[in-house]
């Protein structure tokens, strides 16, 4: 992979539920950058973005993710992508940091590593004094970070975030905007 191999590229996608929902959407996005889709309810932003994180099957089109095909091999794109819903899903059973644990498992990560990036992203996000109690009686921007942290357990070159700061006070979003914007936590890539 090149440094001019698009972190994410789109060419002509288009879905169809009972009406279209995205019709002939074509992007570049180039690595490092930050992209919004923005506009009204009902506009195929959400649709879009399961199409990406190869939650929905595009009707039209094509995806790439740093190169890969995302329809052709969507597991390898899997592996590199990160997906923050609006609706946080959690284990509530689990601690935050059971559950990044967990999620870590899932990517078979190396225990240690799988650690060191927990306490990283429980840190960053505000989560250390809540670490070690169950995920069941928090508000839904605790259970938003820790959702986020999940996502950004394995170090995804691309992340995907369909309305992060639902549900969080403003001193959580501006928290959250730092991780991005001061890489705190991400595994500080140059590309």
């Amino acid at each position: 992979m090149n440094s001019n191999t698009p972190a994410l590229m789109l060419d002509t996608l288009g879905k169809t539920f009972d009406r279209p929902a995205v019709v002939d959407l074509s992007l570049r996005v180039a690595p490092g950058e930050f992209y919004a889709l923005v506009g009204p309810n009902g506009a195929g932003k959400t649709t879009t973005l399961k199409m990406i994180a190869g939650l929905l099957r595009p009707d039209t089109g094509g995806i790439s993710v740093y190169g890969i095909d995302a329809l052709q091999d969507p597991l390898a794109a899997k592996r590199i992508v990160a997906w923050v819903s609006d609706e946080p899903m959690i284990y509530e059973k689990l601690t935050p940091f059971e559950y990044l644990e967990f999620v870590a498992g899932l990517w078979e990560m190396p225990a240690a590593v799988a650690e060191e990036r927990a306490r990283a992203l429980i840190d960053c996000l505000g989560l250390g004094a809540y670490a070690h109690e169950r995920c069941q009686g928090f508000s839904k921007g605790m259970r938003q970070k820790v959702a986020l942290a999940g996502a950004l357990v394995h170090d995804p070159k691309l992340i995907i975030l369909d309305e992060p700061l639902t549900g969080l006070d403003a001193a959580s979003a501006r928290r959250v905007k730092d991780v991005f914007l001061k890489d705190c936590v991400m595994g500080r890539r140059s590309s």
